[in-house]
């Protein structure tokens, strides 16, 4: 049996204080920091001439929207989280339960369809498929895509018109 072990490792905000007074002598009385990210933010505001530091109003305050353009700090482009579904044939078209347009794509149905699976077998079917398209998918994506062919497979069995191409939307 494999056991799992946990550290922890606590500084206190004291040291951490004492720390950026002496390498930024900086004043952080009343300061409260707050996370952001991976970091541990101590919002002081400086004056304009930048000689002498003082403290912020409120100490909770965050400093987005008081940063000046080009101050130098930079945002990171968040990479679009989209799944390649390059060479996957559309067998239909639904609107799914959060109304959304949604493509069912051939290979999660012939996976799912006549077969009983458990909810986490379904999971994992789903998710060697998008694997298998060079894909690196999260569990919010695996969940959409299993949950819109499981709707579009309950559909097509009960002969709703969505199923039979009447009320499918285009």
């Amino acid at each position: 049996m494999k056991t799992h072990e946990e550290r922890l490792f606590r500084v206190p905000l004291e040291e951490l204080r004492a720390l950026l007074r002496s390498q930024h002598d900086v004043d952080l009385s009343g300061v409260e920091p707050y996370i952001a990210g991976d970091h541990i933010v101590f919002a002081v505001q400086v004056s304009s001439d930048k000689s002498s530091p003082t403290e912020s109003a409120g100490g909770t305050e965050s400093p987005i929207g008081r940063l000046p353009r080009g101050s130098g700090i930079r945002r990171t482009r968040r990479k679009r989280n989209r799944i390649k579904t390059r060479g996957w044939k559309v067998v239909g078209k639904i609107k799914n339960s959060q109304g959304l347009v949604a493509n069912i794509y051939e290979p999660f149905v012939t996976a799912l369809k006549g077969r009983t699976m458990t909810r986490s077998e379904q999971q994992k079917a789903v998710r060697e498929i998008i694997v298998r398209n060079s894909n690196h998918p999260t569990e919010e994506s695996v969940d959409y895509y299993l949950e819109n062919t499981l709707e579009y497979l309950s559909s097509k069995s009960t002969g709703a018109p969505e199923a039979r191409g009447q009320g499918a939307v285009q």
